[in-house]
C-alpha cells in the first residue's frame, strides 16, 4: 500500500483579489502596456525617423542607435518564440551589423587622420 499526502489551502476573498490582480486583462488602458509602448518609443533617437542618405552620422549618433538596439533587444527577448519576435530580432541584428560596419569604417578613417 502506498501513501498519499494531499494538502490544500482555501484562499480568502482578499487572497483571490491579490492573486488575480497582476494577471487581470486591462485592455488598451493597461498601465504596463502603456509603459512598454512609452519605453519602446523613448529609446529611439528622435532624429532617426528623419534620417536620409544625404545626412552624415557621427560616432555619437551611432552610439545612440546601439543603445536603442540594446534596449529594444532586452524587451523583445522576453517575448515568446514566434514570427513577430524572430522578425523583430532579425531586424535589430541587421541594424546592429550596419552600425558596427559604419563604426569600423569611421574608426579606420579617424585612425589614418582622414
Amino acid at each position: 500500500m502506498s501513501r498519499r499526502i494531499s494538502q490544500s489551502i482555501t484562499p480568502t476573498t482578499d487572497d483571490v483579489t491579490v492573486l488575480r490582480e497582476p494577471f487581470a486583462a486591462k485592455g488598451a488602458n493597461d498601465p504596463v502596456i502603456a509603459e512598454l509602448r512609452r519605453v519602446l518609443k523613448a529609446v529611439v533617437p528622435t532624429w532617426l525617423a528623419k534620417l536620409t542618405e544625404e545626412q552624415e552620422l557621427t560616432s555619437g549618433r551611432l552610439e545612440e542607435i546601439k543603445a536603442a538596439v540594446a534596449m529594444r533587444r532586452q524587451i523583445i527577448d522576453a517575448l515568446p518564440d514566434g514570427k513577430a519576435r524572430t522578425d523583430a530580432l532579425d531586424s535589430l541584428t541587421k541594424a546592429e551589423k550596419t552600425v558596427a560596419d559604419m563604426d569600423t569604417e569611421l574608426s579606420s578613417v579617424s585612425a589614418f587622420g582622414g
